[in-house]
């Protein structure tokens, strides 16, 4: 009898361990190229445990490279159901938060371009895709999110129709004939295109913006550069204010380790304590993260000779850069450990983040409104 009761335990222990596993699937990947990464639980993981597929958990960061490339299917049962076609030189983060029987998800991008085919959603399903300078709602249809080093955004749909707004709540629709292009600092702006041509006028649009910074790179520099300055110190302190929590955080980590989460009483009481500096550490990284994912792209044009001067006086483009470099590994870290906590919190709270910081708009991430940063 004792080794039966035993047996039960370990069953019902590895089972519950699943059920918390299989809970923060949202998609696999059914296609896969060299240059594919993904960061996971605080941790970029182990290059063998990205294949065809692998399961793309909630809050992932995943990244391609030159030379990379993926096709990532979102499960309908867990969210929005949707098939994501990643190109190379890409970066983005899922995000599904649940509340009841709705859930919304939301693939944040934050560099580079996706193509998406989303399958025809419930009532209580919706599927977002966010960048810094437009929110993109969708309910069944087929379009494309393009992002540049400069922040210019380009949304395009090959059928169906597809909500573009800004961070003043103004609306356009990029559908057949017509596209929605955000430059930093103006408002949408539609354009007509003929549906026999729009991947030609993909193509040419990327082409063009690239010249258009090209002609001027020290200014998309030192635009993001001056950013980056103020928020790494936003960033600073709203970390080291979730410090003081670190006893909490640490038993998350535990009890994550061991497939599990506390007694309801004690999950109140922690996600108390923590759901303050997580919402200030949400909206500051929100904003931080584009910002450093794009210095990150900029940076390779630098080392290319793109974008030589000075950032400000004192400060040259090589020695923020300098700069730059030796906070990145620090950084990276620690903005993937936001994520984890979110996560964990998540799971300690129904599924519910404690705010979709991915509302947060093109105001807050480029600053004073009255400065410059047209293209």
């Amino acid at each position: 009898m004792k080794h039966k009761a035993a047996a039960l335990v370990v069953v019902f222990t590895l089972g519950f361990f699943a059920a918390i596993a299989a809970a923060q699937t949202v998609g696999e990947i059914v296609y896969l190229e060299e240059g594919v990464g993904i960061s996971r639980n605080g941790n970029r993981l182990d290059p063998q445990l990205v294949h065809i597929g692998a399961g793309i958990e909630n809050l992932d960061l995943l990244r391609t490279d030159p030379t990379g490339y993926a096709e990532v299917e979102l499960d309908p049962r867990r969210g929005a159901g949707a098939m994501l076609r990643v190109s190379p030189n890409t970066t983005f983060a899922f995000e599904l938060n649940r509340s009841g029987r709705e859930s919304r998800s939301t693939v944040g991008l934050i560099t580079g371009s996706l193509a998406v085919k989303v399958q025809k959603l419930s009532g209580g399903q919706s599927l977002q895709v966010a960048t810094e300078a437009a929110l993109m709602g969708v309910r069944g249809t087929t379009f494309e999110v393009l992002v540049t080093a400069a922040g210019e955004v380009l949304v395009s749909a090959d059928e169906g129709r597809v909500s573009c707004v800004d961070d003043q709540g103004r609306e356009l629709f990029a559908e057949p004939g017509q596209v929605v292009e955000k430059l930093p600092g103006e408002s949408f702006r539609a354009i007509p295109v003929a549906v026999s041509s729009l991947e030609e006028f993909r193509r040419d649009w990327y082409a063009e913006r690239l010249e258009v910074f090209k002609a001027n790179p020290l200014k998309a520099v030192r635009q993001y550069a001056l950013r980056y300055l103020e928020l790494r110190e936003r960033f600073a302190r709203s970390y080291g204010a979730l410090e003081g929590e670190r006893e909490v955080l640490r038993k998350w980590y535990d009890e994550d380790r061991r497939g599990r989460v506390g007694s309801r009483m004690e999950t109140m009481r922690e996600n108390k304590r923590i759901v303050g500096r997580l919402l200030d550490l949400r909206k500051t990284l929100f904003v931080f993260e584009r910002v450093y994912f794009r210095l990150d792209e900029l940076q390779q044009y630098f080392e290319e000779g793109y974008g030589r001067g000075e950032v400000r006086p004192g400060l040259s483009a090589a020695g923020f850069f300098e700069l730059f470099e030796r906070d990145r590994e620090t950084l990276a870290g620690q903005m993937a450990e936001v994520r984890y906590i979110t996560k964990l919190y998540a799971l300690r709270n129904q599924g519910r983040f404690p705010t979709d910081r991915f509302e947060e708009g093109e105001a807050e991430f480029f600053g004073d409104e009255d400065e410059d940063f047209s293209f």
